[in-house]
């Protein structure tokens, strides 16, 4: 496998915009790009990893003139894990700004070995089986709420925090607007995923009817919210009982 080593430019950008998390399809979108067209452009034009889009690895791209940082496209690993305890990260250096290839040439990426979501501080943590938990890291913050996590100068992770705030149906784009998130939208979230990671078990059929009544439950509650993440929650949330049935 090829090594992807970066290094980080003092250059912080605060548009959390341009994170977007795909609730249904469980895809993390980072960057500008709209579409998987704009990103089939970008890669004309760029290195880095290009084995997802229709696969289980990541698309990741440093534009070919500067080596900088142009966008990603991550598939979350499922289920999802849910955590109630605090995030208990050890040997971290913070800096802010973005990252950019030391060397041209493409490589080997996939930051989502486990994803798992902290519903207390509603954040997100994906990372690699190369992350190595004893060791120090630095995590550099691109945005207000994202972070990628390097590792000897190597992508092993990401940490998106207001986890809730960034998610849309698979249908929207960001720049459509987004609806206001309660403060109980985040627990709610969390509710569902617990029951995506019950459906991965085996269950006998009673079990599996409660859980449908469960999903229903969470639907109900959100029915009358506007928001562009409640909506990206029921539609999943349809779409869930719809493969059940």
């Amino acid at each position: 496998m090829k090594i992807m080593k970066l290094i980080i430019q003092n250059n912080l950008s605060n548009h959390n915009e341009e994170i977007k998390w795909y609730l249904s399809s469980q895809i993390i979108w980072i960057g500008k790009a709209k579409d998987f067209k704009e990103v089939e452009k970008l890669k004309k034009t760029s290195y880095g990893s290009f084995e997802w889009l229709w696969s289980d690895a990541d698309t990741i791209l440093f534009n070919k003139e500067d080596l900088s940082f142009t966008g990603a496209v991550i598939k979350l690993a499922e289920p999802i894990k849910v955590i109630k305890k605090n995030i208990d990260l050890k040997m971290i250096e913070e800096k802010n700004g973005t990252i950019k290839l030391t060397e041209k040439k493409n490589f080997n990426s996939k930051l989502s070995y486990i994803a798992e979501y902290y519903s207390r501080e509603d954040t997100m943590i994906s990372y690699s089986k190369t992350w190595d938990k004893l060791e120090r890291v630095i995590l550099v913050n691109m945005t207000g709420n994202f972070s990628f996590v390097l590792q000897n100068n190597e992508m092993v992770g990401f940490v998106l925090k207001n986890a809730s705030k960034h998610i849309i149906s698979d249908d929207i784009h960001m720049d459509e607007g987004i609806g206001v998130v309660e403060s109980d939208f985040a627990l709610q979230l969390s509710a569902f995923l617990e029951l995506v990671e019950m459906m991965e078990s085996d269950i006998h059929e009673i079990e599996e009817s409660e859980l449908k009544k469960s999903f229903i439950r969470i639907y109900d509650e959100i029915l009358s919210h506007e928001g562009t993440n409640y909506v990206a929650l029921r539609d999943t949330i349809l779409n869930v009982i719809d493969y059940m049935d």
